[in-house]
């Protein structure tokens, strides 16, 4: 006896582009990706011009990519050299800012 596999249905939901360009995803179709609040949502095409979402779950081993340096990288400094570092930077970028708008 063999079984006839059922029919894919197919489910039609719409959003609107807003002026900035950006869609919200229906409420069903997040459901159905599992997406939640600070999760990537992928959006992926081929030849067909069809589109694909997929979900990057924010929590993921991938989500870290990139967050620390390469192993034996020696170059890294520790968090108060990048904070010295970084307040210098703000305070010469607002001296450099306030000498630009100065006129006499």
């Amino acid at each position: 006896m063999t079984s006839t596999p059922d029919k894919m249905k197919t489910y039609v939901y719409s959003s609107t582009l807003s002026s900035k360009n950006q869609v919200t995803i229906p409420m069903k179709v997040r459901e159905v990706l599992g997406a939640e609040p600070g999760d990537q949502v992928m959006f992926v095409y081929g030849e067909n011009r069809e589109v694909t979402l997929k979900v990057r779950k924010k929590n993921s081993l991938l989500s870290l990519f990139g967050s620390m340096p390469p192993k034996g990288d020696k170059s890294a400094l520790d968090w108060d050299k990048i904070r010295k570092q970084a307040r210098k930077e703000r305070i010469s970028s607002r001296w450099k800012k306030e000498d630009d708008t100065c006129t006499f």
